[in-house]
């Protein structure tokens, strides 16, 4: 599974993509991870590659070879796009609802790509703990099973990862992101309707690896 994640300095990418490394990793599966943008200054954009499942992966994703796309960042989500395969998956932060572009959904529609804003910057300031809106988007990912994991193999990712002051606020912003879309049986994302996430819903999904 190819997943790009796409965002600025300072929110946390590097994390996320070592969590999921991690969870890959303790599953059995080869993982080659790579990041192309620097993080010298905080705000700057920040783009990581993680490839995971296949032995002999180069370290960098093609464009239209990503199975899913983490925008931890709205701008720098929708920049990266092209990343996205036919069928592909998009967790965007919500930021200022470009998704509802008529102009963009077409073009999600025309690709098939499945895509959700998430308003995880939001949901994580209320918290209190803003710096975990990282992990509400991969709370969301994993609730709408476009994640190759379930919520207890990414929980015990936290806890081997974190730092132990941050352990309890981590594993409150994943469970943040798991309730978004664990509701009961509801709306499914679809290409030719775009929902947001304060439209909750629930779609399983079957990725290779």
């Amino acid at each position: 599974m190819n997943v790009l994640l796409a965002g600025v300095g300072g929110q946390g990418i590097l994390f996320v993509t070592g969590l999921l490394a991690h969870v890959a990793m303790a599953k059995g599966w080869a993982v080659c991870a790579c990041e192309t943008h620097g993080m010298a200054q905080r705000g700057g954009s920040v783009v990581s590659h993680l490839r995971m499942g296949k032995k002999e992966a180069g370290p960098l994703i093609r464009k239209g070879k990503a199975d899913l796309l983490l925008g931890l960042n709205e701008d720098e989500g929708l920049r990266h796009l092209a990343y996205l395969k036919r069928g592909g998956f998009l967790v965007l932060e919500q930021g200022k609802n470009k998704l509802g572009l008529p102009s963009l959904a077409r073009y999600l529609n025309s690709m098939d790509i499945k895509a959700v804003s998430v308003p995880a910057l939001s949901v994580a300031g209320k918290s209190g703990f803003l710096l975990g809106a990282n992990l509400v988007l991969v709370g969301a990912a994993c609730a709408l099973g476009w994640l190759p994991f379930s919520a207890p193999e990414l929980q015990r990712g936290l806890q081997a990862l974190s730092r132990e002051s941050l352990l309890e606020q981590n594993l409150g912003s994943l469970r943040l992101g798991l309730k978004i879309f664990r509701q009961e049986a509801g709306l499914k994302p679809s290409p030719a309707d775009v929902k947001r996430a304060d439209g909750p819903g629930n779609r399983k999904s079957s990725l290779s690896v």
